[in-house]
């Protein structure tokens, strides 16, 4: 038995009585497949654990890399964290939070992921709130950090005590990406650089 990827093109288009090419060249809008919607429910749950699911990968990847390599055991990577001002009058839940232990008792928030469905400017102000918390419950003069995204684009703020600074945004995630891999090395992987570039600082 030949497996039906070691045939060639030519004794498949034998085998299916067409020619490949012409066939590629007929594709069809995928509305005319759609018979049913999902409910906007369901494609909602699926949006949101896919966004999550592509961040959180993204994350274990980077938190596991500085583990392994800058000696950092004391990183962990947290999900759903709350965050409360130090004097607990104020308060959110983040998608995302890299941690790092300082002793038994102590936990020094280190970066924190949030999340945002349509456009990066409207998790700002929660972010801004959240970054100051931080710094603040943290106690010790470091700076810190916050990324807003839809898992495609991307953006950073940081929080030193006294200056507030926003990147502009940046795109991670590209359409066809396996088939770009080179491009996407070369344009699109600065995030990366700038999560790896926080943890190596710590």
């Amino acid at each position: 038995m030949v497996s039906f990827s070691n045939l060639s093109q030519r004794e498949a288009e034998i085998i299916l009585r067409f020619k490949l090419r012409d066939f590629y060249d007929s594709q069809t809008q995928i509305e005319q497949f759609i018979t049913t919607a999902a409910p906007e429910q369901l494609k909602k749950k699926i949006f949101d654990r896919l966004i999550d699911s592509n961040i959180g990968i993204i994350l274990q990847a980077m938190v596991a890399y500085s583990q392994r390599t800058m000696n950092h055991d004391d990183l962990m990577l947290k999900r759903e964290i709350e965050i409360i001002s130090k004097d607990e009058q104020f308060g959110g839940t983040m998608e995302f939070a890299v941690t790092q232990m300082n002793d038994i008792e102590a936990t020094r928030y280190v970066l924190v992921v949030e999340t945002i469905v349509d456009s990066l400017g409207r998790g700002l102000t929660q972010m801004l709130l959240t970054l100051k918390s931080m710094w603040d419950v943290n106690n010790d003069k470091k700076m810190v950090y916050g990324f807003l995204t839809t898992a495609i684009n991307w953006q950073l703020v940081t929080y030193d005590g006294q200056t507030w600074k926003l990147s502009e945004p940046s795109t991670l995630l590209l359409a066809n990406m396996r088939k770009q891999e080179d491009r996407w090395l070369k344009n699109n992987t600065q995030i990366l650089d700038v999560i790896y570039s926080i943890l190596a600082s710590i």
